[in-house]
């Protein structure tokens, strides 16, 4: 019985701790994920087959939980045992629920600096630099000011090698960041920390309020500033999420607005 076996991948993020592979099993073979990130990951199948059927259909999304190995998919049982069969998938993947549509819209964050600062916040959400379209937040502060987290969750992702900072877009690419994986499935960003200015790893358990790592001056930027956003992630984009913060003692529970400066007394 012949097989031939083509694999048309598209990884959105490094392969190295994600993969789809597939097993012989008596009737077919068996589809499977290993996920290695501390996030679910959503993978995207589209399988082209011949002489197989698939269990659960094909065109989907499936989502696979952090930390998992040998997660099925799919089942392909072959049609016909006289008849040469074949199959491939394209694949497309990224952290998070895909799917996601509930998540928590009344979080009470925390200003994301310490106990007795007050920060301006310079640019606001559809803020005309640049956040076009998006619900992120830019908070002037100077280079090493530490930066606490807004809301406990996982870590995900961390990028701390880069630098240096110019004024154009091209220069987004070479930012850094930690990103935090919140219980209810949505993600959190640090932006523009300074070199080397982490102060926890991928997969530590944060708490809020806890120090997270230094701001800086890093990527596309006019000057000092921590860039603030809470998104869901899908599979090819992300929708960044309004969130309103604690201020002042707080005891005010507000939606923070550009060219306001802002305390945080608790």
């Amino acid at each position: 019985m012949p097989l031939l076996f083509i694999v048309l991948g598209c990884a959105v993020f490094a392969q190295d701790n994600f993969k789809i592979y597939y097993k012989d099993t008596p009737s077919g073979f068996k589809v499977l994920a290993d996920n290695n990130e501390y996030a679910p990951v959503s993978a995207e199948l589209n399988m082209k087959l011949t002489n197989l059927k698939s269990s659960n259909g094909n065109n989907k999304v499936y989502v696979i939980p952090a930390m998992t190995k040998e997660f099925e998919l799919t089942n392909l049982t072959v049609v016909d045992r006289k008849k040469p069969l074949k199959f491939g998938f394209n694949t497309s993947y990224n952290f998070g629920d895909h799917n996601l549509s509930n998540y928590d819209k009344d979080y009470k964050y925390f200003l994301p600096f310490g106990k007795g600062e007050t920060f301006w916040l310079t640019q606001g959400y559809n803020g005309n630099i640049s956040h076009a379209d998006e619900y992120a937040l830019d908070f002037k502060m100077p280079i090493g000011t530490k930066i606490y987290a807004a809301r406990e969750g996982v870590v995900t992702d961390i990028e701390e090698s880069y630098s240096k900072r110019c004024t154009s877009p091209e220069c987004a690419k070479q930012n850094n960041y930690i990103t935090i994986y919140h219980d209810d499935g949505t993600f959190a960003e640090y932006t523009h920390i300074k070199k080397n200015g982490a102060e926890v790893n991928i997969g530590d358990r944060v708490e809020k309020g806890q120090f997270i790592g230094y701001s800086g001056d890093v990527g596309w930027a006019t000057g000092p500033h921590l860039h603030f956003i809470v998104y869901q992630q899908k599979i090819k984009s992300m929708q960044t999420l309004k969130t309103r913060f604690l201020v002042d003692d707080g005891k005010r529970f507000i939606e923070l607005q550009e060219k306001e400066q802002y305390t945080r007394n608790y």
